[in-house]
């Protein structure tokens, strides 16, 4: 493997749920796919074969697989899922296998399941609940809906007579995440995954029973036929994450707000810099930094983007191995260097956004600046782990019998930040703020108003 002399590029892995969001764009190209038979039983021995190819991988390649588990707790969960297999199962049941025993090595970085187009024609050909949920907790919402027995704001209660919170809990156990970060999760149901993740654990169905509490009514119980994906969609609400990838704007009150979605883009050191000078000459006093929905990318542009908030020398990440070389060094990856603060700072009080989806390099940017105290963050936990991930050089394989697609990272980075936090958990907010139902459909900010009002008091 070649190591890392320019920076590296981490985002979070594209499971099917990720890109399944952009089916609308693409939905015409699925017709061109090849067919894929979902109910077609595969062979017992191929089921295995393929089961000890993911296992293989990750047993081969992943830097740390016991991170947040120990071995035996780990081997033996795989160990069962191996031990399951006692027949022919098809495609989704067998989709439905790695997909929990990758949620169990709690890595968000590792992914395995359908490929992009398998996904692409299961949505097209397979009919799905019919409403557009958003989570908020323990609780359920319809955001948008064309059923009139099922206005959005309804609060669901129950589908087929099964509590709204126990499917919820369900589906987690088949969602990645790094350690015990739950937001990540909730961000993937909430994100058009609910309904496919349903139908895959639950089985496809014509109908459902369900109830639930219309806004201003009382409870009822409804039957609502099952529907095409793409008629679940909901139109773009605006809670904050809806912007250009780099885009910087100013509030009264000596207030800049600064939306970072990503850090892929390739002129990003240059807009960093433009935009530092810019709040030097205009005298802002308060740096609002949106990092929600931003699911990471370059390496150095987390550290890059901190030397612009302090003063001193700072670490970036403290220690870096992989399989094949257990001890990085600076030659391998300059976020090993002593960073140096940036000549264009900004000193003044920094809050920072964040969610579920602020994940890989944004989490990790996000915990050198808690470490170091250097920010107030508001919103959700962060879907990155404080301490650190394992991610960058990602080895894809597809299986040979299934098809299925399995990504494994293979260097385990650690932070260089302070003791204080649980390992597996991710950046707590100083002021948690969730987005309600209502907030979404009212097209209301309140973690942007949250974090406006402490840049005021």
């Amino acid at each position: 493997m070649k190591y890392f002399s320019t920076p590296v590029l981490r985002v979070r892995v594209f499971t099917v749920f990720l890109t399944i969001i952009s089916l609308p764009m693409g939905w015409a190209c699925a017709q061109s796919n090849p067919d894929y038979d979902f109910n077609r039983m595969l062979e017992a021995s191929a089921v295995r074969e393929d089961f000890s190819a993911f296992r293989a991988a990750i047993d081969q390649h992943h830097p740390d697989l016991y991170r947040y588990r120990s071995k035996q707790s780990l081997d033996g969960l795989l160990d069962s899922c191996q031990a399951s297999i006692k027949g022919p199962m098809n495609l989704v049941e067998f989709n439905n296998l790695v997909r929990y025993a990758v949620s169990a090595i709690e890595c968000g970085h590792t992914s395995a399941g359908m490929t992009g187009e398998m996904m692409e024609q299961y949505a097209v050909s397979t009919p799905v609940f019919p409403l557009k949920l958003w989570f908020a907790g323990a609780r359920a919402f319809v955001l948008c809906s064309k059923t009139e027995n099922a206005p959005a704001g309804s609060e669901i209660l129950s589908i087929d007579g099964e509590p709204i919170e126990q499917i919820r809990q369900r589906l987690m156990r088949y969602l990645p995440s790094d350690g015990k970060i739950q937001t990540k999760k909730n961000a993937t149901l909430n994100n058009d995954a609910f309904v496919l993740l349903y139908n895959f654990v639950y089985g496809a169905k014509a109908s459902f029973q369900v109830s639930l509490i219309p806004p201003g009514a009382s409870s009822r119980e409804i039957g609502l036929q099952s529907t095409g994906f793409k008629q679940t969609l909901c139109p773009a609400y605006k809670t904050g994450i809806n912007g250009k990838p780099l885009e910087i704007t100013y509030h009264a009150g000596s207030i800049a707000l600064l939306g970072i979605r990503t850090f892929t883009e390739p002129d990003m050191p240059a807009f960093l810099e433009t935009t530092f000078q810019a709040l030097a000459q205009k005298d802002v006093d308060h740096l609002i930094i949106d990092l929600r929905g931003n699911g990471g990318g370059q390496d150095m542009y987390g550290a890059l983007l901190y030397s612009y908030l302090t003063t001193e020398p700072f670490r970036y990440f403290s220690a870096l191995t992989s399989r094949e070389k257990p001890v990085m060094t600076t030659s391998d990856h300059a976020g090993l260097e002593v960073q140096q603060p940036s000549k264009t700072r900004f000193t003044g009080k920094v809050v920072i956004l964040t969610d579920g989806r602020t994940f890989s390099t944004a989490a990790d940017f996000c915990a050198i600046a808690r470490s170091n105290g250097r920010a107030v963050f508001v919103g959700e936990e962060t879907g990155g782990g404080y301490q650190g991930n394992n991610s960058g050089g990602t080895l894809r394989q597809t299986l040979p019998h299934t098809g299925l697609q399995i990504s494994v990272p293979t260097i385990r980075y650690t932070n260089a930040v302070r003791p204080g936090q649980q390992t597996g958990q991710g950046i707590i907010p100083d002021y948690p703020v969730a987005a309600s139902v209502s907030d979404m459909l009212e097209g209301r900010d309140t973690q942007l108003e949250t974090a406006i009002r402490i840049c005021n008091d």
